[in-house]
């Protein structure tokens, strides 16, 4: 007799795959209506068999069970109709040391038919560099000063103490180490001219590209600090102005005030550098999602035919590999086309290059006869694994009448449960 709880220590420390999320593998109540509908009208004209039933044996009946499930689901994820993954794209910079394109959005229906881009420029932010200073020697008097920097519209003011044995460079530097920690969108360095002994501090900002209100990213303020220190140190002097980037999208001129643009909230593109002719951006199927799923395919195949082979001592393993194979042998043109091979062991395996379009085919959820099989196929495995274990002819069903077992059920409700909360 089936033995639950077996069933339930099985399921809780030996199965290995994850609980799944894939819409695939998920059920709607008439799905489970007619499940148990086909197992009860299964067993009308079906003996009644004794079980020998130890934990191998349940592991072997439960792992077919859950191989066939997954089998079906990954191949009605690259043939279903509504969510394929032959319909799922990546955007394609034609030259990505230009520019680099990025698919954001789950459809590309809003995007131009055809797409191009030149950059004439790109954004830039805004440098200062403050005035050379001999680097050993003291240019400010030992005191208090203070330092006063806008960013946008946020006013910082930065105090500091000249002592005596301060020298230009170690104020440059204290401030720098002063404006960076404080992290205002700005950041300070010092830059050194060894030959002739000097220093200056250095600002750059952090955003690129202008406003409409502002020419510049950062400014300075003197008139409200006292003993401001900002022209001493001469960073008012702007060396490189901030801009915006400008390019042509399909001839048409367009300006931003960021590298990064949005076409339709559907398409990221960063630009990278400046191009003498339109660079071309395109959309292709994302390949490695399609890799990916066919891999996940593939595996699944090849478990069921790793539980035939492994568990070939039950006289119902060649069944479940011939079951199995048939899938493959029914379709093995199709399948050298698209570019799956069956190997000597009869696994299933990708050839090299993988056809796309015959992929696509072979897994049409409406028209290809190699997706009838697999349904075929996992629906005989997911409703009955007990047909694949030895077992023993106890009596045979009455052929005159339509009558369930209402026993015979029960073997199957511990088979039924798939995750556990």
């Amino acid at each position: 007799m089936l033995n639950l709880d077996n069933v339930y220590n099985y399921y809780n420390t030996h199965v290995i795959a994850p609980k799944t999320t894939s819409r695939f593998a998920s059920h709607k109540k008439n799905d489970l209506k007619n499940v148990y509908h086909n197992m009860v009208k299964q067993t009308q004209h079906s003996p009644l068999y004794k079980f020998a039933f130890p934990d191998t044996t349940q592991a072997y009946a439960i792992g077919i069970k859950e191989a066939a499930m997954a089998l079906e689901s990954e191949s009605k994820s690259l043939g279903s109709q509504t969510d394929n993954v032959f319909e799922e794209y990546v955007a394609v910079s034609g030259d990505e040391k230009v520019l680099y394109a990025n698919l954001t959005g789950e459809s590309a229906e809003d995007l131009p038919e055809k797409l191009s881009i030149q950059v004439n420029a790109l954004a830039t932010g805004q440098t200062n560099v403050g005035a050379y200073l001999p680097s050993g020697e003291t240019s400010f008097p030992p005191g208090d000063y203070s330092f006063g920097i806008a960013v946008g519209k946020n006013q910082y003011t930065f105090n500091l103490t000249v002592h005596d044995e301060d020298t230009n460079v170690d104020i440059q530097r204290n401030l720098a180490s002063s404006i960076n920690s404080n992290d205002i969108g700005v950041r300070a360095s010092v830059r050194s001219n060894r030959m002739e002994g000097t220093s200056a501090l250095v600002l750059r900002s952090d955003s690129v590209g202008l406003d409409e209100d502002n020419d510049t990213i950062f400014r300075f303020d003197e008139t409200y600090l006292d003993n401001d220190i900002t022209s001493l140190l001469g960073v008012d002097h702007i060396e490189v102005a901030p801009s915006n980037a400008e390019f042509y999208i399909n001839d048409t001129l367009h300006t931003s005030n960021s590298n990064r643009i949005s076409l339709n909230r559907s398409i990221d593109i960063d630009l990278l550098s400046t191009s003498d002719s339109p660079v071309p951006v395109y959309l292709m199927p994302d390949e490695k999602k399609i890799s990916d799923k066919l891999k996940d395919f593939l595996d699944s195949y090849n478990q069921l035919v790793d539980i035939a082979k492994t568990d070939s001592g039950h006289r119902g393993a060649n069944r479940l590999l011939r079951d199995i194979s048939s899938i493959t042998r029914r379709n093995q043109d199709a399948l050298t086309s698209a570019g799956l091979t069956i190997d000597e062991d009869g696994h299933l395996n990708r050839s090299g290059e993988i056809n796309n379009g015959e992929i696509r085919s072979l897994f049409d959820d409406e028209l290809s006869s190699f997706r009838k099989d697999i349904k075929r196929v996992t629906e005989k495995m997911t409703l009955n694994p007990l047909d694949y274990i030895d077992k023993v002819v106890v009596t045979y069903p009455n052929t005159s009448g339509t009558y369930p077992n209402p026993y015979y059920p029960s073997r199957y409700s511990g088979l039924l449960f798939n995750d556990y909360a």
